[in-house]
C-alpha cells in the first residue's frame, strides 16, 4: 500500500461516528477539512458539516469523489448517492457540485478576503459596506461596479468578477454535462481555460476539447459530446473523429493514413459500425476546410502533409548542389591521423571527405565504428582551412548533445536550442527567411531520431549557399519517436551521398558490447556467455527476471552508483517484467519512503523523472531525464540533462518514473550500465532494432536477463514496422507515387 494510502486509511478511522442523514441525493454542507486531494485526478475525500448543524458536535460526512481544488470553509452543493463502505462506512460519493456564493455580510467579507492576492478582509469589508450584503450578487449582476473602488486595482477587480462568475458557469455546466465518467475535475478545467464561454464552446463543439485540455482526448471529449445529445452516427462526430485520427497519426509514427485504415480506425475509436460513406464525407469535408489533404491512397492531417513537402524540397535543394573537391584532401586526411594519434578506417577517410566536398552528406554506422572521431576529423580540418565561419553542432536530445560536446571538444546544443524557440511566438527564432548564420558547418548527430516535424524546421533554417550539412546517426536504431523515419527515407531515396561506417575492433577497444551490437544487424543472436563488459544472465520466467533485475540494482548501488548511473531498460510497460511494475519496486530500494521527505503528487526529493512530452514553454523535451532536486507547496524543481526546471502542480504530467524506461523512450540518452529483461512475455515487441537500440545504450556494461527465447527471437525478427511517409519519394519528385499501390483499395472513401 502506498504511503498516501496508508495516511488516508488513518485520516478516516479517526472520523467521528456518522448519524443518521437523509437519503436525499443532495448534500448542502460547508467543507471543513480535506482529508485527501490528488492533485492529479482530483479525487478527494473530504469532511463536511452539513448546513444547519447546530454545534460541532453534530454529524459530520464524509464525502467523496473527483473534484476540483476546493477550499475549506466554503460551502457547496454536491449531488450524487449515498453508499456505505465496509470498512469506512456511509459516505457521499459525489457526482456534481456547486459552489454557493455566501448569502450573509461575514460569509461575503470572508469570500471576497481569498479570493484574490492583495484583497484582504479591510478592503473586503469596504466593498460590502457599499455594495451592501447582496455585494456577491451585485458584482456578479454588475462587474463595472468595482470600479469605484479606487484601492483596486483593475487586475482585481477583474480576477474577483471572473471568480463569481466562473462558478456560476461551473455549476451550469456541470448540469449539462456530468455523467458517468465527467468529473467536476473536467468541468473546472473547462471552465479555467474558457471562462465565461465555456458552455457556448461545449454546445458549439465539445470536440474541441480535446485540442484545447491537456490529458482529454477524444473518448472524453466525446462522452461531452454524447451528453449533450450529439447522436452516435451524427456526421459532426464522424468527423471529428476523423480529424482527431490524422491528428494522433503521428503518435504512431505515421505522417499519413491509408483510407481503408482510417476506416478501420474510425470504428474502432467510434465504437459503432460505421458506415463508409459517413467517413468518406468525413475525409472531403477536412480536405475542403483545408484541414487535410490526399494524394492517392494517402490522407495527411495538413500539418504533416506541409511538414513533409517542405522537407522534402529542402533536401532536394541541398541534392543539387555540386561537388567541391578539395585539392589537398589526402594530405588534409593524413594531418587529421597524426592530429588524433590513430589511424582512419577507409570507410572514416572516405566519410571525412564526402562531408568536405557535398553540402549535405549522412554518416550512418553502429557503435564502435568511429562516427565521433569522423566527426571531430570534419571539425578539425574545417576550422585548420578556415573553410566555415561557424562551427554549429546539435542533436535532438540535451544528453546527447552533452556527450556530443565533451567528445569533440566543440560546443554543441539541442536543435531547438539552436534554432532558438520563442515561447512568446510559439515558433522558432531561425527558420524561413531567417537563417542560421553562415558560412557554417552544420553536423547533426543521433539524427535518427530527428522527426519530419522536427526536420522541417532545421532544414528551413539552413540554405544550400551557406551552410554545409552533416547527418550522423545510426539507422539500425528505432526510429524517431515522433512520425516519419527521417535519415532511414533520406538514405532510401538514394539522392544523398551516404557512408557506412563499418565495426572497428581497434576503435572499439574490445567491446563486446560493440561487438555482438554489430553482429546483431546482421542477424547473429547475441550469446549466453558473460564475456567482458556483456553479461548474460538466464531466467525462466517473467517473476524471476523482475526478481532479478532488482538484484542487480541493488548491486550497482552498493557498489556506488547514482540512479543517473545505471538505467533499466525493457520493451514494454505492462506485466510483471514491465516498465510500470519495475518502476515502483526500484524506487523502494533506491529512494524510499522516509519520514519527513517532501512530496508532491506522486513525486519525492530524490526520484528520477522522465519527461513525457515535449514543452517548449518549460524548455523540455519527450525523453530527458532527471533528478527531483527540490519541491515546496504547489511546485517542484528538477534537474533535467543539467539545467534546473520548476514544474508547477499542474505540469507534473509532463513527467513519470524514470528508474525504469521502455527501450524507446531511451533513444538518444547513455548510460555507464544498462539492466535489461527481454522475455517471451513481451513476444508483440521483440524486433532486432528494438534489442540492438537497448544494447547501444550501454556504454560500459551491459546486463541482458532472458528465457533465451526473448533474445533469439528479436534477432530473428528484422521486420521493420512500416511508417507511412512519402518523404524518400518527394525527394526522388515522385509526389504522386504512394508506396502502397493496392490498387484493390477503394479510391471514393
Amino acid at each position: 500500500m502506498s504511503i498516501e494510502a496508508t495516511q488516508l486509511e488513518l485520516n478516516l478511522t479517526n472520523l467521528p461516528e456518522l448519524k443518521e442523514v437523509s437519503e436525499d441525493n443532495v448534500l448542502v454542507g460547508t467543507i471543513e477539512r480535506v482529508i485527501f486531494h490528488n492533485s492529479e485526478n482530483g479525487y478527494s475525500v473530504l469532511e463536511i458539516k452539513p448546513r444547519g448543524a447546530k454545534s460541532d458536535l453534530d454529524e459530520r460526512i464524509t464525502a467523496v469523489g473527483n473534484l476540483p481544488n476546493v477550499r475549506v470553509d466554503d460551502e457547496y452543493k454536491f449531488e450524487g448517492e449515498w453508499k456505505s463502505h465496509r470498512k469506512y462506512g456511509k459516505q457521499f460519493v459525489v457526482e456534481t457540485c456547486e459552489l454557493l456564493l455566501p448569502v450573509t455580510r461575514q460569509g461575503a467579507i470572508r469570500y471576497l478576503s481569498t479570493i484574490v492576492y492583495g484583497v484582504g478582509p479591510a478592503k473586503a469589508r469596504r466593498i460590502v459596506d457599499t455594495l451592501g450584503d447582496n455585494a456577491l450578487d451585485e458584482i456578479k449582476e454588475n462587474p463595472d461596479c468595482l470600479n469605484q473602488f479606487d484601492f483596486l486595482k483593475p487586475q482585481q477587480a477583474k480576477e474577483i468578477a471572473a471568480n463569481i462568475t466562473q462558478n456560476e458557469t461551473a455549476a451550469e455546466l456541470s448540469g449539462l454535462i456530468c455523467r458517468e465518467g465527467i468529473t467536476p475535475a473536467l468541468v473546472h478545467k473547462i471552465v479555467a481555460k474558457f471562462g465565461s464561454e465555456s458552455i457556448q464552446i461545449v454546445k458549439d463543439n465539445p470536440y474541441i476539447l480535446a485540442d484545447e485540455l491537456w490529458g482529454v482526448g477524444f473518448k472524453k471529449a466525446d462522452a461531452v459530446a454524447q451528453a449533450i445529445g450529439i447522436e452516435q452516427d451524427s456526421p459532426f462526430r464522424v468527423g471529428a473523429a476523423v480529424k482527431y485520427l490524422l491528428t494522433e497519426a503521428g503518435t504512431e509514427g505515421h505522417c499519413y493514413l491509408r483510407p481503408r485504415d482510417i476506416l478501420a480506425k474510425a470504428k474502432d475509436l467510434l465504437d459503432f459500425d460505421v458506415d463508409v460513406e459517413l467517413v468518406s464525407g468525413a475525409v472531403e469535408e477536412l480536405i475542403e476546410s483545408g484541414l487535410a489533404v490526399r494524394e492517392g491512397n494517402a490522407v495527411y492531417g495538413e500539418d504533416l502533409y506541409l511538414a513533409e513537402v517542405r522537407l522534402a524540397a529542402r533536401v532536394r535543394e541541398f541534392a543539387g548542389q555540386p561537388f567541391f573537391p578539395i585539392r589537398n584532401l589526402g594530405a588534409l586526411l593524413d594531418w587529421s591521423e597524426e592530429d588524433a594519434g590513430m589511424e582512419y578506417a577507409a570507410e572514416q577517410r572516405d566519410a571525412v571527405g564526402e562531408a568536405l566536398c557535398n553540402q549535405l552528406t549522412v554518416i550512418t554506422g553502429g557503435p564502435g565504428t568511429g562516427k565521433t572521431t569522423v566527426i571531430r576529423s570534419i571539425c578539425e580540418i574545417s576550422k585548420q582551412e578556415k573553410l566555415h565561419r561557424h562551427i554549429l553542432l546539435a542533436s535532438p536530445t540535451g544528453r546527447a548533445a552533452q556527450r556530443m560536446e565533451e567528445a569533440t571538444g566543440y560546443e554543441a546544443k539541442t536543435i531547438h536550442r539552436l534554432l532558438r524557440y520563442n515561447p512568446n511566438s510559439g515558433g522558432f527564432e531561425y527558420g524561413y527567411g531567417n537563417p542560421l548564420p553562415g558560412p557554417a558547418l552544420v553536423v547533426i548527430d543521433e539524427a535518427s531520431m530527428m522527426d519530419v516535424q522536427l526536420a522541417k524546421d532545421l532544414f528551413a533554417a539552413l540554405n544550400p549557399g551557406d551552410h554545409q550539412v552533416v547527418l550522423v546517426g545510426d539507422v539500425d536504431q528505432l526510429p524517431s519517436v515522433g512520425p516519419g523515419s527521417v535519415l532511414r527515407d533520406i538514405i532510401r531515396s538514394h539522392e544523398i551521398t551516404i557512408t557506412r561506417l563499418r565495426y572497428n575492433y581497434r576503435q572499439a577497444g574490445g567491446s563486446k558490447i560493440a561487438q555482438y551490437a554489430n553482429d546483431l544487424t546482421e542477424g547473429k543472436t547475441p550469446p549466453t556467455l558473460s564475456s567482458g563488459d556483456y553479461e548474460y544472465i538466464s531466467v525462466g520466467d517473467d517473476v524471476m527476471a523482475a526478481n532479478e533485475v532488482l538484484s542487480q540494482v541493488r548491486l550497482a548501488l552498493k557498489r556506488g552508483m547514482g540512479v543517473m548511473d545505471f538505467q533499466v531498460l525493457a520493451p514494454m510497460r505492462r506485466g510483471k517484467c514491465g516498465v510500470t511494475a519495475l518502476n515502483q519496486a526500484i524506487r523502494d530500494i533506491a529512494n524510499p519512503w522516509r519520514k519527513g521527505i517532501p512530496q508532491l503528487g506522486q513525486f519525492r526529493a530524490g526520484d528520477k523523472v522522465m519527461v513525457t512530452k515535449n514543452n517548449y514553454d518549460l524548455e523540455v523535451f519527450n525523453g530527458q531525464m532527471g533528478l527531483v532536486t527540490e519541491i515546496k507547496k504547489g511546485s517542484m524543481t528538477a534537474n533535467i540533462d543539467g539545467s534546473g526546471v520548476e514544474f508547477a502542480v499542474e505540469d507534473l504530467d509532463l513527467l513519470q518514473l524514470a528508474y525504469a524506461a521502455t527501450i524507446h523512450k531511451s533513444q538518444g540518452s547513455e548510460f555507464p550500465l544498462v539492466i535489461m529483461p527481454l522475455l517471451r512475455h513481451h513476444y508483440i515487441m521483440l524486433q532486432r532494432n528494438l534489442l540492438y537500440t537497448a544494447m547501444t545504450r550501454a556504454k560500459d556494461r551491459l546486463v541482458l536477463i532472458s528465457d533465451g527465447f526473448g533474445v533469439k527471437q528479436a534477432a530473428r525478427n528484422n521486420k521493420i514496422e512500416e511508417r507511412y511517409s512519402l518523404l524518400a519519394e518527394r525527394i526522388q519528385g515522385q509526389e504522386n507515387h504512394t508506396r502502397d499501390s493496392d490498387s484493390n483499395e477503394k479510391a471514393e472513401i
